[in-house]
């Protein structure tokens, strides 16, 4: 009895993953002796349960480079809204200094007396100063991750050493799903519609780099999609549990 007569693609193509077709094809005959039977149900569910652990472990990982991302991205808009309204509250009062002042020696009615005019000036250079500080805030912080699975997803041919080989096959394999688009395709198509500039290519996709708060908040979405990608794995292998234990 062969596995194509009986099993749809996801189901064989998860079949190869784990590397168990063989003992498959050796469970469906017929006639097979019944302690044979169990011991080749025990292999295979061994293989299911360690690629099982190897996904939750591979999730867990990617999630905790999307945590990091996204709070060094909250703590760097936070400290930026700091910077932002201290200037904003110094420029304030700056104004109002220069508009007393002025008011004060208006007042004296001392017609030959050039303090409003110095002090105007003097007001308003600080006043541009101050907004130009606001404008130019350092918005970047650099970070540096030598192992950066989201390039090695987007370039790698070859399997990263910390993807579990099943994984791996499965993400990239055409076969188990009517589109004939791999996981990893339509991963790097949802990426591509970021539109984002050659800069933030060059440190997304390399050791690292300098990254602002929108930077690091991209880097922290595609993460998000890398392991909602990896899950859709992990219900599979469900499936093909539940297809396992409906054999006689």
């Amino acid at each position: 009895m062969k596995l194509q007569e009986n099993f749809d693609d996801k189901f064989i193509d998860m079949a190869i993953a784990l590397n168990v077709v063989d003992d498959l094809e050796n469970y469906l005959i017929e006639d097979l002796e019944r302690i044979e039977k169990l011991e080749l149900k025990t292999r295979i569910f061994g293989k299911i349960m360690k690629m099982d652990i190897e996904l939750h472990s591979l999730m867990s990982a990617i999630d905790c480079e999307e945590e990091k991302a996204e709070q060094i991205a909250s703590f760097l808009e936070k400290e930026l809204r700091k910077k932002e309204r201290n200037l904003t509250v110094a420029a304030i009062i700056t104004g109002a200094i220069v508009g007393v002042g002025t008011g004060f020696i208006l007042a004296a009615d001392n017609s030959r007396n050039d303090w409003p005019e110095y002090i105007g000036i003097a007001g308003g250079l600080t006043e541009v100063f101050l907004g130009l500080s606001i404008l130019r805030l350092d918005k970047r912080v650099v970070i540096r991750h030598s192992k950066n699975i989201l390039r090695d997803v987007y370039e790698s041919e070859d399997r990263p050493a910390y993807f579990p080989p099943s994984t791996w096959y499965y993400f990239n394999s055409k076969n188990n799903n009517n589109q004939e688009v791999s996981l990893k395709e339509q991963l790097l198509e949802r990426w591509e519609a970021y539109n984002m500039n050659d800069e933030g290519v060059a440190i997304l996709f390399s050791d690292g780099g300098e990254y602002s708060p929108e930077l690091l908040k991209s880097r922290s979405e595609m993460l998000d999609q890398l392991e909602s990608q990896i899950s859709l794995i992990s219900k599979d292998l469900l499936y093909f549990l539940n297809k396992i234990e409906a054999i006689n």
